[in-house]
């Protein structure tokens, strides 16, 4: 009856044991395939971000070189800004003082 210990049968385990830590650990090992996949979804997800604030910005760009009603708008909610012969009115809240 031969040892389980024998020869063979521990260079057998060594190789196993060996390609296994070589499948999980190496550089193309699953771990670091897992944390590609992983950086890659991160990375595309911020690409679409992105596409999004782009189209977002080209149609503000459009509305400001031809929406007149828009630009107005903008005028007087950014830049505090009134036409000729306007009267600004200022709210003051009661409590303030």
């Amino acid at each position: 009856m031969k040892s389980f210990f024998s020869l063979t049968n521990l260079l057998m385990v060594t190789i196993v044991v060996g390609c296994i830590s070589l499948l999980l650990f190496s550089d193309r090992g699953l771990i670091n395939l897992w944390s590609l996949k992983k950086e890659k979804l991160e990375i595309q997800n911020e690409i679409n971000d992105l596409r999004n604030q782009i189209a977002m910005l080209e149609k503000e760009e459009e509305k400001l070189k031809f929406d007149e009603k828009y630009i107005e708008k903008i005028a007087r909610e950014k830049f505090k800004m009134v036409k000729p012969g306007e009267r600004v009115f200022k709210v003051t809240d009661g409590e303030s003082n």
